[in-house]
């Protein structure tokens, strides 16, 4: 069920503002016109043919929310109780959904096999892309555990001890920032933001599942979080070696610096991380799956694989040069996958000079087609200029934005990163422009992903997308039976209702969207473009 059929929306209020959600009709397609002389004629659904249809994923952060290289203590700094708040913003190392990150992962999956045909244009479903940040912590355990949530098999939400759940929820950890779903000292989020009890939830959480498998050929893109610890800082030296051990922090002392840890964390610098240290810990039984993952390692993990096609879009150039960029075809159109990961630290994203050279090669070698980028990072997010001395400049948005309006054969970017479903229409003086589609998460509200499909009419080319909801119930049972926490689905549906209610983001989540929801314009959309756009180019009907 697509969300132009239905959609979930906040519902009423209880105890603490907690809103569980609630069905409401659905949302039909607007038509943006801002790269086309027109609107879409009428009845031009049955001159369209197909050219591709696929499932865009991004942000599944696929967590091993037990590892001691998580720094779930420093999101209370975004709490709105926090002074440094306004200048922290969100940190998102800590979310009380975190739990259920591998049940949201296959109710997504669920959802885009049941999309047996696309919305728009009822053409079955070609291919799915993950754009990036599929795993949270860049460790081996969480890799392994998304790709087999892609292919299908058995997957095991869990590590460290195997009787015993050992992270930051457990009631016996003192903590009144962290849920508590099974009791224990008292916790904000029960006794502020009315969060419910979820008895029997953390064994839950940890139980092996048999995943679906997406049986479609999927696609990869190389994320922050798929190469750096919290998607921001380098591991190595103490902290390559400390996500296996067996100490996890939990409470930073009480006179911390917590402005100038932010800061320079921001900046991908470790060292201000060994402060955290003095602060309470939590021993935790020693892993060596959570061994952290490289740029090399994550390709390499992708050619283990039962899914389709090898390598999952990276070639034997990849695993040769350690490059994450590729290209591929599907007919008429040329899908180009950008590495936007700043391989020195630092969450937003920047390109080095190499790849740069091979971008502008790729668009003028199919020049007389419409091509299709993906990233896991937007435009607006390519300012990472974090550097050694001596290494190769990078390249940020303005120059990078500048090369791409100078190719009409540029019609889209599909990107994520930021959690938010955003469409923007990018133009230049003299320059025809691209759609930037940007395809909201799976960790955080309203977890949902996109079809997106690509037609062509007599008139140019419309491309559609229409968002998604996991195929998760609506809502989570009150008083959920044992056999209900045994379906990942329930878990999903939990999950989704966290999101909605998270204590940093819910004054942001309305009916109409809000949070990482979005605006109408932003979600369910036609968006013509004008093709062909120069002499040479040939036509698509």
């Amino acid at each position: 069920m697509t969300t132009a059929e239905r959609r979930l929306v906040p519902g009423e209020a209880r105890a603490g503002g907690y809103r569980p959600l609630s069905p409401e009709a659905g949302e039909r397609h607007l038509v943006r016109t801002e790269l086309c002389g027109g609107s879409l004629a009428d009845g031009w659904r049955r001159s369209a043919t197909p050219l591709l249809a696929l499932a865009h994923l991004s942000d599944t952060h696929v967590m091993d929310h037990q590892s001691p290289g998580r720094a779930e203590l420093m999101d209370r700094y975004s709490d709105p109780d926090s002074p440094v708040r306004p200048a922290a913003g969100l940190i998102g190392t800590y979310r009380a959904q975190e739990l259920f990150t591998f049940q949201v992962a296959e109710a997504m999956v669920l959802a885009v096999r049941a999309s047996l045909r696309a919305p728009v244009s009822a053409a079955p479903l070609n291919l799915a892309v993950v754009t990036g940040d599929a795993t949270d912590n860049c460790q081996l355990n969480e890799l392994r555990g998304y790709i087999r949530l892609l292919d299908g098999g058995e997957v095991v939400p869990d590590s460290g001890d195997p009787q015993r759940y050992e992270g930051v929820a457990a009631p016996g950890v003192d903590d009144e920032r962290y849920w508590h779903p099974e009791g224990g000292p008292p916790d904000l989020p029960r006794t502020r933001y009315g969060f419910p009890d979820a008895p029997g939830v953390l064994d839950a959480a940890r139980r092996p599942f048999l995943a679906t498998g997406l049986g479609l050929p999927w696609y990869a893109v190389h994320g922050n979080h798929d190469n750096l610890l919290q998607g921001t800082v380098v591991p190595q030296g103490w902290l390559q070696r400390f996500p296996v051990g067996g100490v996890k922090l939990v409470t930073p002392p009480s006179d911390l610096d917590a402005g100038a840890l932010l800061a320079r964390f921001e900046s991908g610098d470790a060292d201000p991380l060994a402060d955290l240290a003095r602060g309470v810990q939590l021993t935790v039984t020693p892993d060596p799956g959570r061994a952290t993952v490289t740029r090399a390692d994550h390709i390499r993990q992708h050619f283990r694989s039962t899914g389709t096609p090898a390598g999952h879009g990276y070639t034997q150039r990849n695993l040769a040069d350690g490059t994450a960029y590729y290209a591929f075809d599907h007919g008429v159109i040329r899908c180009v996958v950008l590495d936007t990961v700043n391989e020195h630290g630092g969450w937003q994203g920047s390109i080095d000079e190499t790849q740069l050279g091979w971008l502008e090669a790729e668009l003028v070698a199919s020049a007389a087609r419409p091509i299709v980028l993906f990233s896991h990072h937007p435009l607006e997010t390519l300012v990472n200029d974090t550097r050694p001395p001596g290494a190769g400049r990078r390249v940020l948005a303005g120059e990078l934005r500048e090369r791409l309006l100078a190719h009409p054969c540029v019609v889209a970017w599909l990107n994520g990163h930021t959690h938010v479903h955003a469409v923007t229409a990018v133009t230049g003086p003299g320059g025809a422009g691209f759609w930037q589609i940007t395809t909201a998460s799976h960790i955080d509200w309203p977890q949902q992903a996109r079809i997106v499909e690509f037609l062509a009419t007599p008139a140019g080319l419309v491309i559609g997308c229409t968002v998604i909801d996991s195929a998760g119930p609506a809502g989570y049972p009150a008083e959920a039976s044992a056999g209900d926490q045994s379906d990942p689905l329930a878990l999903a549906a939990l999950a989704r209702e966290l999101a909605a209610n998270d204590w940093q983001l819910r004054h942001l989540v309305t009916a109409d969207g809000g949070a990482g929801a979005g605006l109408a314009p932003d979600r369910n959309v036609l968006l013509p473009v004008d093709w062909p756009r120069t002499t040479g180019q040939r036509r698509l009907t």
